[in-house]
């Protein structure tokens, strides 16, 4: 599931407006994620065995179980997860949203069970082709899939491209991801706004506070619980602005992803 919610958060949190007249607002526009110049990693999460012998993932604010039998095991809103074996120490995960796959992962760990690797494939919403790798090492040993996990490396295939335009009312605004078919449209008034979209999880929203005029910050909910958290600084000439993210509760595990304008 981990993949799955990296992913969703990129998705959330890549875009903001300020209320400005739509030809003087700097965050119009289309944006790229540069990952060069992005900390992608430092997340960190823990699997367990419950009393009976199921398997227990949590990173704070989420958790939930599941066993590596194929079945599909509930984790938020209408979104689950299955794992069946792939081999030694190895697993296929597949997510689904409302039944419909939204994910699917390889997942290898190292034969001393130290390092994890996870790679997502398969294709975008838009039919673009996808090949994520996120690797984790091990910083706390509780077995072998069992401990706690820190992702120490990240690649994405393809960033996607956000646009940021006009809302259908004066004082709203719409923000189009194309790439995953999701969109989203409101108040930046700190109310809870819905993103749609084919990979979105039912129970999802997101608000947001203006902090002065280039800052503002963010919550990340399902359910109404705060899954992610954080606030994006544009940058002096509005070319590239910075999104720090973290779970609630882990702020010393911050994530920075930096975009540059495009046009």
């Amino acid at each position: 599931m981990q993949p799955t919610i990296r992913i969703l958060v990129l998705s959330f949190a890549a875009t903001v407006a300020l209320p400005a007249l739509a030809a003087d607002n700097p965050w119009f526009g289309t944006w790229k994620l540069d990952t060069a110049r992005s900390h992608m990693t430092g997340d960190t999460f823990t699997y367990s065995k419950t009393p009976t012998g199921m398997d227990h993932f949590t990173n704070g604010p989420m958790s939930f179980d599941f066993t590596a039998n194929g079945i599909d095991y509930p984790t938020l809103g209408n979104a689950t997860t299955a794992w069946v074996a792939a081999g030694p120490n190895q697993w296929k995960e597949t997510d689904k949203a409302g039944g419909a796959v939204i994910g699917t992962y390889d997942i290898r760990l190292t034969a001393n069970c130290k390092t994890m690797t996870i790679v997502a494939t398969g294709s975008r919403p838009d039919g673009t082709p996808l090949h994520d790798e996120t690797v984790y090492s091990k910083v706390k040993s509780d077995g072998c899939l069992e401990g706690t996990w820190k992702s120490i490396k990240a690649s994405q295939s393809a960033p996607s491209d956000y646009v940021i335009s006009q809302g259908s009312a004066p004082d709203t605004w719409k923000w189009d991801i194309p790439g995953w078919k999701e969109t989203m449209e409101g108040k930046l008034d700190g109310s809870d706004l819905t993103l749609a979209g084919p990979t979105v999880p039912s129970g999802i929203t997101i608000c947001y506070v203006a902090d002065g005029a280039q800052k503002l910050k963010y919550q990340i909910k399902s359910g109404g619980t705060v899954i992610d958290q954080g606030e994006q600084v544009l940058a002096p000439g509005g070319k590239t602005f910075t999104d720090t993210s973290w779970t609630p509760g882990k702020e010393n595990e911050k994530q920075t992803w930096v975009y540059n304008k495009q046009k």
